[in-house]
């Protein structure tokens, strides 16, 4: 395993530079905007729109590179994320951040493919499993680490400072000396496939975008409103709680029911937010909230994906798809709605719709349980699988078995 890490040692240093200007961006865009006194519909908006970006992205990404390769669409990646960020701190209007958000979903499509095409062509298969977690592990901790940078929320600085970081994350790849990798995979969906697979799959990964989506469109903005100057810990608490919660949670869907699992995630995210929502509001309550939200949501996705995989006849990459593309359509539809409630007039409604979406996930789950026993004809043992392109798909070992 420390043969392989060394060998991609440059591929993780650009992962690792470029996920810390990803996590302070994240953070600090909903800040800033808040703080110019936009509202947190617009706020919303130019949230849902990076992950729109981010799914055409998905699409339209590998027809490029197959055009001029890895590394140069690497470096034009790199430079519209920068175009992007630099935009935003010129004009502060929301139209330019809209279109420079969806611009910057569809560049950070290119750029997680890229390096996660790196990642495939350089793990033998007997470590690609262990070199899949440590992505995962390093993607959480990189953005974490990011929400240091926030600083106060001053869009001048901070778009400069990013800036700076994605230029940064150029070099390693850039100079790389390895030979460049196969074109990654299309997104080849079946939503019938998968649905098929799982009926639970699906609509649990669309829940845990939708969370996820509204902890990043909107989370820092509401987490600084109800208890100022807390956005940025709350964005961290909630990375932190993805980071410490996917082993344990994966491990325990490998010894029980994983719908079980699900079920259990669903109910602590409403049970916490109830509590949330009774007892005096306080930054330990609010990070505690966050831990909750990051430890629920996230590995609730790679749980769907084991779940549907249990029963996906070999047919992994397919059903991977599908899932990164419900979850995806959750991370940006769920913006929308809290945009929705804000525009007819209900601005505290925060918490309150991820605990519904958490309460349909868990009835929902619960109704399938009672339905039928589950059934692990093609069982693999769980393994955290990053939210963002089909490479990290064909890292996962459970891809070695697809049928041709």
């Amino acid at each position: 395993m420390t043969t392989v890490l060394r060998n991609l040692f440059s591929v993780f240093l650009s992962l690792s530079i470029l996920l810390v200007g990803h996590g302070l961006q994240q953070t600090l865009l909903p800040l800033a905007a808040q703080s110019m006194g936009w509202s947190a519909a617009a706020i919303g908006v130019t949230g849902s729109a990076y992950f729109l970006g981010f799914i055409l992205g998905c699409y339209f990404i590998p027809h490029l590179i197959r055009r001029v390769g890895h590394i140069r669409v690497f470096t034009v990646c790199s430079g519209l994320a920068i175009v992007s960020i630099l935009s935003i701190h010129k004009w502060q209007l929301v139209p330019v951040w809209v279109m420079a958000r969806a611009i910057t979903g569809l560049a950070f499509a290119g750029l997680y493919m890229i390096l996660e095409s790196w990642l495939n062509e350089r793990s033998p298969n007997e470590s690609r499993g262990a070199v899949l977690s440590f992505y995962g592990f390093v993607s959480l901790a990189a953005m974490s680490l990011g929400q240091l940078f926030v600083f106060d929320a001053n869009i001048n600085e901070g778009a400069i400072v990013v800036a700076i970081i994605f230029g940064l994350a150029i070099f390693p790849v850039a100079l790389t000396t390895s030979q460049q990798p196969e074109i990654p995979s299309e997104v080849t969906l079946s939503f019938a496939q998968a649905y098929r697979a799982s009926q639970v799959g699906p609509i649990l990964a669309g829940v845990s975008g939708f969370v996820m989506g509204l902890v990043w469109s909107n989370g820092a903005v509401y987490a600084n409103a109800v208890e100022p100057s807390i956005g940025a810990n709350f964005i961290a608490a909630t990375l932190i709680g993805g980071l410490v919660c996917q082993f344990p949670v994966g491990r325990l869907s490998d010894w029980i029911d994983r719908r079980w699992v699900l079920l259990g995630l669903s109910l602590i995210a409403c049970i916490g937010i109830t509590i949330f929502l009774v007892v005096p509001i306080s930054k330990v309550s609010l990070c505690a909230l966050g831990f909750i939200l990051g430890g629920t949501a996230m590995p609730m996705y790679s749980l769907a994906i084991a779940h549907a995989n249990d029963n996906a006849d070999g047919k992994f990459l397919m059903i991977s798809s599908s899932m990164l593309v419900a979850n995806g359509i959750g991370s940006t539809v769920g913006p929308l709605i809290y945009v929705g409630f804000n525009v007819v007039g209900f601005r505290d409604v925060y918490f309150l719709i991820i605990a519904v979406v958490y309460f349909f996930g868990a009835a929902w789950t619960a109704y399938r349980i009672s339905l039928h026993d589950a059934d692990r004809t093609f069982f693999e043992p769980f393994q955290v699988l990053p939210k963002t392109t089909l490479g990290a798909a064909d890292l996962d070992p459970r891809s070695e078995d697809e049928p041709t």
